[in-house]
């Protein structure tokens, strides 16, 4: 820790050098945010803070400042790790030299806007965007403090007045009232920002914060003496509703002269396509006489015979030594095209008496320069169709697939409509493996089927050998069985009672005809479910000292395996169900056993334990078990174990966040093969599709993940299914492979499909995710037009 940089609303803020080793940044000057002792004494305060900043770090990092560690020890205060920004901030800059010129105040808005734009696109939201957390960088303005504010709605926290954590100055009027904040409260800071930036003044005056929030909250914005072309979207970005905003994304295209808006607000999309375009694209940046890099950097203005940058009359020499190649560089390029914007830029440089402007070079102007450099890297990762290959060999119909459906994603967070238009006509195009993730992601959800039959938390399910049967467990203490053999159409059966205590788990054997089901009463109960409308009990397993968790049966419908929390796992033979028998206890573990599988021949039991260690035993003689190895990998409990279809492959799941694929082989070796973050925060469950090729992993983000695993390496993200309003505690494959049924602390199973051909029907039973001629144009200019229905 080398020193003190500030003090904020949640926390210190200190310049730190990372130690030699640290991963990610040794020997880096970092910033280190400590959160303040009274808030870090709120568990709901501290979960969230760590789950938003992981988030964080998902976030561009060409606009922002990078996220690079969080840290929560359990017996010190939590903080965050970023990188350091040698700058001024925005609040020093205008306190010290006053207002932004235009130019300069053009650039600070679109990169602004870009960065809100990236870090709405990771799901977050500022809450906090003020001057002082903007920094002046040498490669152009950069957000900070993004990312954590959202911890501070914990139910448990001291105050209101901690909770609306923000600036009064530049809050939104949701914020001020205490209601919730969405992005919009982002857009609506970023308006106050650039009024700030153009006025050296507060967008509602100075004051106490009571009045400041009052006018908030009942009174206009002061614009006076904006700049022009920008006051028209500053108003509609600072309008009192939030849904009459436009989005970052809108604010940040139109910005840069990509296009008019598509808010579904009518006055939004008016006032804002009425702005002329602030910037716009930068030219291409030439050394041999063709670009902007081989202007005249000394002539104070374009002469007569210029046209565009990058072009010249025929016949004029080029300029820099007739035809002479002349290297410049992109610092001299910028200068030059500052000193072009016009007659105040030229009145300021002709001025005799005007003081230095070097000093203003080395900080301010340089900072703000970079911008449209910026702007052209997001441009390009948010919208990579919304320019065209040019003059080169055309890319193929599975490469512009592969790119529309990129671009789907890029939007997905900001423009879900516009994402599922553009993940359709990729698929059209093309169904390459891009295209078909961006179909699942953008319709699965539209394709459920939703079973609402528990009146609190449904935390197991499992799917007969067949496909006709479902159950489902809950925290109503009931067991719920669903004929699902029409898919659109599920009719409950029947609904079992017997347990006393929560109901965690069911599983069937392999014939279908048993079902076997664990509680929170420290049993399982076998049922005859021959005839489903009329299951009768057939036995009550006792054993465990404590809750039992899992069960799963033996391939050959032998065995059941039993986990509890009692830390064993115990096997049973129930070749009579009427009759079973205790055969083993497999005492390893140290803490409780959350799950338990068979591997596909019946010869490996995998055990997953909260002691942060799966486990594989050779059960060849389910009498004594043989501990074989144990996985320790992971940094937090393990949740979930799962063996592929042909028993090579085991995928552990565990509360940090990762999915692990192991090959096993020799199971008394197993091999890492794929480490890989399938959740921000907790994997719950996780399961191989019917064909191995396919992970499906259930998160606390309330969707399931989809994984290409068929091949070597990191795997793939394949799509996105999501839906429930809460955890997703348990997810079970259909025996074809077309869907994915999920529990969840919604209260609600679905059962979801994820084939091509039930994904199109649902995109083309709606005519708003449909892409037409105009818009296909637009986005898509590599193949000519072709209706998607």
């Amino acid at each position: 820790m080398l020193g003190r940089l500030g003090e904020g609303g949640m926390g210190t803020v200190y310049l730190g050098r990372g130690r030699p080793g640290v991963t990610g940044y040794a020997g880096r000057l970092v910033a280190v945010k400590v959160i303040r002792p009274d808030l870090a004494r709120v568990p709901e305060f501290r979960a969230r803070f760590r789950r938003e900043a992981d988030i964080a770090r998902r976030v561009a990092r060409f606009c922002t400042a990078e996220v690079l560690d969080v840290v929560d020890p359990p017996d010190g205060l939590p903080y965050l790790v970023t990188e350091y920004i040698d700058g001024l901030t925005l609040a020093q800059s205008v306190s010290a030299e006053g207002p932004l010129r235009s130019a300069d105040l053009e650039r600070l808005a679109v990169s602004v806007a870009a960065a809100l734009t990236s870090i709405h696109g990771a799901g977050l939201v500022h809450r906090d965007l003020k001057p002082s957390n903007v920094l002046l960088s040498s490669l152009g303005p950069r957000v900070i403090d993004f990312g954590i504010a959202r911890a501070l709605d914990a139910q448990t926290m001291l105050s209101q007045e901690i909770q609306r954590i923000g600036t009064p100055a530049f809050m939104a009027p949701e914020q001020a009232n205490g209601e919730p904040v969405s992005a919009a409260a982002d857009v609506f800071a970023w308006g106050g920002l650039v009024t700030y930036a153009g006025t050296g003044s507060f967008p509602f005056g100075d004051g106490p914060t009571p009045v400041q929030l009052y006018r908030v909250v009942h009174r206009e914005p002061l614009l006076d003496g904006l700049d022009p072309a920008l006051r028209p979207i500053v108003e509609v970005a600072m309008r009192k509703d939030p849904a009459a905003r436009p989005t970052a994304q809108e604010l940040f295209l139109r910005l840069v002269g990509m296009g008019p808006s598509t808010h579904p607000d009518p006055d939004v999309t008016r006032v804002i396509r009425s702005a002329a375009p602030v910037l716009a694209p930068p030219q291409r940046i030439g050394v041999d006489g063709d670009g902007p890099a081989a202007t005249d950097r000394e002539t104070a203005g374009p002469t007569p015979g210029d046209q565009t940058p990058g072009t010249r009359t025929p016949g004029e020499p080029r300029r820099g030594g007739g035809g002479r190649r002349e290297q410049r560089t992109l610092a001299d390029w910028l200068e030059r095209k500052d000193s072009d914007a016009g007659p105040a830029g030229a009145g300021e440089q002709d001025d005799p008496a005007a003081p230095s402007r070097h000093g203003r070079w080395n900080r301010r102007r340089i900072a703000l320069l970079a911008a449209p450099i910026l702007a052209v890297l997001l441009i390009a990762a948010l919208m990579p169709l919304a320019l065209t290959t040019g003059g080169g060999q055309r890319p193929s119909r599975e490469e512009t697939a592969a790119r529309v459906a990129l671009a789907a994603e890029a939007v997905r967070n900001s423009d879900a409509d516009l994402a599922a238009r553009l993940s359709l006509a990729a698929y059209r195009i093309s169904p390459v493996r891009e295209a078909r993730a961006a179909l699942r992601t953008s319709f699965a959800a539209s394709t459920a089927s939703v079973l609402a039959g528990h009146t609190a938390s449904a935390l197991g399910i499992d799917i007969s050998p067949n496909g006709r049967l479902l159950a489902s467990t809950g925290a109503d203490n009931l067991v719920q069985l669903w004929d699902i053999s029409d898919r659109t159409h599920p009719v409950k059966l029947s609904t079992l009672t017997r347990h006393t205590s929560w109901v965690l788990d069911a599983a069937f054997s392999p014939d279908g005809w048993t079902l076997a089901t664990v509680s929170y009463d420290r049993s399982a109960i076998l049922w005859d479910i021959s005839d489903p409308r009329h299951p009768v009990e057939l036995a009550t397993v006792l054993g465990h000292n404590g809750w039992v968790l899992d069960a799963a049966f033996s391939p050959d419908g032998r065995m059941l395996a039993t986990s509890g929390y009692d830390n064993t796992a115990r096997l049973w033979d129930v070749t009579d169900p009427r009759h079973p028998s205790e055969l083993s206890v497999l005492d390893r573990h140290t803490s409780w056993v959350n799950e338990v599988a068979f591997s596909p021949d019946g010869h490996l039991l995998a055990t997953a334990s909260a002691d942060r260690t799966a486990r594989l035993w050779d059960i060849t003689d389910p009498r004594r078990p043989r501990p074989l190895a144990a996985i320790t990998a992971h940094t937090d409990y393990v949740w979930t174990v799962a063996f592929s279809p042909d028993g090579r492959r085991l995928a552990t799941g565990a509360y940090d966040g990762t999915a692990r694929i192991w090959d096993i082989t020799d199971p008394s070796r197993p091999a890492a093969t794929a480490s890989f973050p399938a959740d921000e925060k907790w994997v719950f469950d996780l399961a191989f599709s019917p064909d191995g090729k396919t992970l499906a992993t259930a998160s606390w983000d309330t969707t399931v993940h989809l994984w290409d695993v068929s091949g070597t390496g990191r795997p793939a993200s394949v799509g996105t299914i999501s839906g429930h309003g809460d955890w997703i505690q348990a997810l079970a494959w259909t025996p074809d492979g077309n869907a994915i049924a999920t529990a969840s602390d919604d209260y609600t199973v679905r059962i979801s499909r994820i084939d091509d051909a039930s994904l199109i029907a649902a995109a083309c039973a709606d005519p708003s995710k449909q892409i037409d001629d105009t818009e296909w144009q637009r986005h898509i200019a590599d193949v000519p037009y072709q209706p998607v229905c």
